[in-house]
């Protein structure tokens, strides 16, 4: 999993809907504020949310997105500071612990499958961790470009093509890069002809070359002084 969005999806629990209590939100709707818990597990039946987490200081940092099939466990009190909103018209069903007994009753391959979601957002977070340590802002960014390109480029000619919308927002909230060097990163990518970035679309013209600037922990010139200024300065 590259980018945070719906992770292992839990296609089976939407057998049991009746059991819960279903909501629709509008887009840009609050379907949970920070504070507040609902003591249940949010399940999305349609739509998409984006989930926030606050921080003593009020900053916010995204988290992941998750759509159809996805969930959210706030079933036990523990931090409580997270921000949900509806990226679009949404419903979501809640389940109680009670409730998500009786489904666990009648079919323990649900509980399997909540499990599986967990394990695939811990697993993520975990790499997350490690790259965030491992690497600078401008290293993390360009792993993310080229983890993408492995994993859903199509090749054309001698390039790479990505169809995927990836707003340098969104490419910030991943890597913890900010917004700035985002955008340096990519201009200077561009200026060297290693990639071109349009609003649907990313094109990989020189993958040896991105996989080079992947495998540096701090990208530094010959001469010492730091590659960062020199490759993706504008």
């Amino acid at each position: 999993m590259i980018i945070p969005d719906s992770l292992y999806p839990v296609e089976r629990l939407y057998k049991y809907i009746e059991l819960g209590t279903i909501k629709t939100f509008k887009k840009g709707s609050a379907v949970l504020i920070p504070g507040e818990e609902p003591k249940a597990l949010i399940y999305i039946l349609s739509g998409r949310i984006k989930v926030n987490l606050v921080v003593d200081d009020g900053r916010e940092r995204f988290i992941y997105t998750a759509g159809k099939y996805n969930m959210m466990g706030r079933l036990f009190e523990a931090y409580n500071q997270y921000y949900i909103v509806a990226l679009e018209k949404t419903e979501i069903c809640y389940f109680t612990k009670q409730q998500l007994e009786q489904i666990f009753q009648k079919d323990q391959e649900v509980f399997f499958d909540i499990i599986k979601n967990y394990h695939a957002k811990i697993s993520y977070y975990m790499r997350q961790m490690a790259e965030m340590d491992l690497y600078n802002p401008t290293i993390r960014v360009v792993r993310l470009l080229y983890k993408l390109c492995m994993t859903k480029g199509v090749a054309i000619g001698d390039s790479f093509e990505i169809q995927i919308d990836l707003s340098l927002k969104r490419i910030s909230e991943i890597t913890g890069a900010h917004y700035v060097t985002v955008s340096k990163v990519l201009g200077g990518l561009k200026k060297k002809n290693i990639i071109e970035k349009n609003k649907n679309t990313i094109i990989i013209h020189d993958l040896k070359g991105l996989k080079r600037l992947t495998q540096e922990t701090h990208i530094f010139s010959n001469q010492g002084r730091s590659l960062d200024n020199d490759l993706f300065s504008l």
